[in-house]
């Protein structure tokens, strides 16, 4: 039986406040405590949740500030038009998540698991993905510049045909990438 909604608002209303007294690196963990998986769109989190699952939570437009999701499960996450910057998902499992819109900068993927995963649209910078598995992972629009991609797994020409590059690309050897077009 669900609890009545005023029941409902004061107990997100608790968990929200205890996510801003914890501060940094308790934040992301506190977020795993939340019982509905829509969470409010103007979260930023920072410090570590490392192996938290996270998996089909609703997180667009969230803000991920120098976080640490290593080992984490986001599978199925909606992360429609959210900032990495600075965060660590290393060995972290994003299958089916959708990142669309995505702006991630300095961040570091290496052996994730990307597979089916949708980027399009996404602007990466600076990031390594080495070992990442990109089976299936849709990149359509995306913008790459300052990535090493040069140790992915799964990941195929068809992929790369619809993303460009701004810049410096490391690519697995016989896969190519297109300059984009200047504006």
């Amino acid at each position: 039986m669900n609890p009545p909604p005023f029941r409902r608002l004061v107990s997100r209303a608790v968990v929200l406040s205890a996510l801003a007294t914890l501060g940094g690196a308790h934040m992301a963990q506190a977020l795993t405590l939340m019982p509905a998986k829509d969470i409010p769109r103007t979260v930023s989190f920072g410090g570590a949740c490392i192996s938290c699952d996270l998996s089909g939570r609703q997180l667009p437009s969230a803000r991920f500030l120098g976080a640490d999701f290593s080992g984490s499960a986001l599978v199925g996450a909606n992360l429609r038009d959210v900032q990495f910057t600075g965060s660590d998902f290393s060995k972290a499992d994003l299958t089916r998540s959708d990142l669309t819109g995505a702006a991630i900068t300095g961040a570091d993927f290496d052996g994730a698991r990307l597979k089916d995963v949708r980027l399009d649209g996404a602007r990466v910078r600076g990031v390594s993905f080495d070992g990442a598995d990109f089976e299936g992972a849709s990149l359509r629009g995306v913008t790459f510049s300052g990535v090493d991609l040069s140790n992915a797994r799964n990941l195929k020409q068809e992929q790369l045909d619809g993303a460009c590059t701004t810049g410096t690309v490391r690519l697995p050897r016989g896969l190519t990438l297109r300059p984009c077009p200047r504006d």
